[in-house]
């Protein structure tokens, strides 16, 4: 293992201690994440949303008409847009896109389904502003994966135009655990322990059901969704749902792009300034992007 991967395996283990109550997990992660680059020529704005703010970062060269809509991981209990910068907007840059992500609300002070509620208001809110549908891609790591997948789904039953595409990064899509990689990766994944992720998945269901469909979409019903680029990496304990996901998509008809880097960890694109793979998933993330919107 070279020295960058075991930088990023560590990260966590050395900032965070996911056991420890929210409000102390909440302020850990943040002082975590301010440590991760963002790069200079970044700009940002801040906007309100109703009751929520939301953070416009954008890139050199981003299409004023195409917009990244992320919506950022934290197993829906922790995490910002602003905790997300780094990894927000060199997306937005590969993609040559604005980039838009949304203070949702949290678990557990507002448990399932408000935080994804919030979420698809925010996709509501950027085609009020008059961002086609088209011009649209809804992408997140984690509990934002979840989301991401959920933001079409919500689209496509109410009859809303859906985004030109998704892209879950290592999405958090089974809540109850069910996938055999919760078993075999447990203590190789460096980030997801079963033990914590049962407890942030309680936290955030409120004790609703995590075999419903819109808590853990690998039970969705698909058909109809635009194209999915999914991102995952070999040793992470969430591997399992994505490819039952991958697997349900592909037999529904969707045009569905799954891609594994081994070694790989839990939204390895995170440390994109240390791993070569993660610089490489986003390039061919926003590869993905400038496909599907052209």
């Amino acid at each position: 293992m070279n020295k960058e991967l075991r930088i990023a395996r560590d990260y966590f283990k050395n900032h965070l201690d996911l056991n420890a109550p929210i409000p102390e997990l909440r302020v850990a992660a943040d002082k975590m994440y301010a440590t991760l680059p963002v790069a200079s020529d970044i700009t940002y704005e801040t906007v309100s949303i109703g009751n929520l703010k939301g953070e416009w970062t954008i890139s050199p060269h981003a299409r004023d008409t195409h917009v990244l809509y992320y919506i950022h991981g934290g197993a829906f209990l922790i995490g910002s847009p602003q905790t997300h910068r780094g990894e927000i907007s060199e997306l937005g840059r590969a993609g040559k896109m604005k980039t838009f992500s949304l203070a949702y609300r949290l678990a557990p002070e507002h448990p399932f389904p408000e935080p994804l509620e919030d979420i698809f208001d925010g996709y509501l809110w950027l085609l009020a502003q008059g961002y086609k549908a088209k011009n649209i891609i809804i992408c997140g790591d984690s509990a934002g994966g979840n989301a991401t997948i959920n933001l079409l789904l919500f689209a496509r039953d109410r009859g809303i135009p859906m985004p030109a595409g998704g892209i879950p990064i290592s999405p958090w899509i089974d809540l109850g655990q069910s996938g055999e990689t919760y078993r075999t990766r447990e203590g190789i994944d460096p980030i997801v322990s079963l033990k914590a992720i049962k407890a942030q998945a309680a936290a955030y269901l409120g004790g609703a059901d995590p075999n419903l469909p819109v808590a853990s979409p690998i039970y969705a019903d698909v058909h109809g969704l635009p194209p999915i680029y999914i991102i995952v990496g070999e040793a992470e304990e969430m591997l399992s749902e994505a490819l039952k996901f991958t697997h349900n998509a592909a037999m529904a008809g969707v045009h569905v792009k799954f891609e594994v880097w081994p070694q790989m960890i839990h939204n390895f694109p995170l440390w994109h300034s240390l791993l070569p793979e993660g610089r490489d998933a986003i390039k061919k993330a926003g590869e993905f992007m400038i496909s599907v919107t052209s």
